[in-house]
């Protein structure tokens, strides 16, 4: 499990592999800026989400990097949604380096993307705990060498001794058919307005 002072580095990972994900490439369509913008995002949103999860890597080299967010680790009361609302209103403060790339507006179109794409949909687990594997990458160099198997099947037999759900959403048609391989099953499809992306929910159900 990486430590939080190791986040630059998962941050700068998960810019990389994300750079051609539909997602991002619909929030940030100019290529030549997305880079520099997509690091600045993950490093604050990883920070933002750290006291709520565990990160993690394939090994030191951070060949695969996964972000899984423990609903446990949130809490339920008033007070915790309203520190986490806080540490939102923080993360797109920090994030507003990214205006020199993309100006304000398009900061504010991003931010409102991404909160269309949300993990409310988690509500139908109702008191459920859950496991949401928030990000899974593999650096393109490693891919098709079972880092993926690697790095999720751990992760699925914790949910299962601990009879917690693990979740998973993807912006990416092809991902879809990779996890249900792993036991996920497709829940829901929430559709983006304006927009031909759809947001792909996903339940391990074996």
């Amino acid at each position: 499990m990486l430590q939080r002072r190791e986040i630059p580095q998962a941050a700068n990972v998960f810019a990389e592999q994300f750079m051609e994900d539909p997602l991002y490439r619909f929030i940030l369509p100019d290529q030549r800026t997305r880079l520099n913008v997509l690091r600045i995002f993950f490093r604050n949103y990883l920070d933002m989400l750290y006291p709520y999860s565990n990160l993690y890597a394939s090994s030191t080299q951070l060949e695969g990097v996964m972000l899984v967010f423990y609903s446990e680790k949130f809490g339920s009361s008033k007070i915790a949604q309203l520190n986490y609302w806080r540490k939102i209103a923080f993360a797109i403060l920090k994030s507003l380096p990214a205006c020199k790339y993309i100006g304000i507006k398009g900061l504010f179109r991003g931010v409102s993307i991404l909160r269309s794409m949300s993990s409310a949909w988690l509500s139908m687990l109702e008191d459920r705990p859950y496991a949401h594997m928030d990000m899974l990458v593999v650096q393109k160099q490693y891919r098709g060498t079972g880092l993926v198997t690697k790095m999720i099947m751990p992760l699925i037999d914790e949910c299962s001794s601990n009879n917690v759900a693990c979740t998973l959403e993807t912006q990416n048609p092809n991902n879809v058919p990779l996890y249900g391989r792993y036991g996920f099953e497709l829940v829901d499809t929430i559709k983006m307005p304006d927009s031909e992306l759809e947001q792909y929910c996903m339940v391990y159900n074996r």
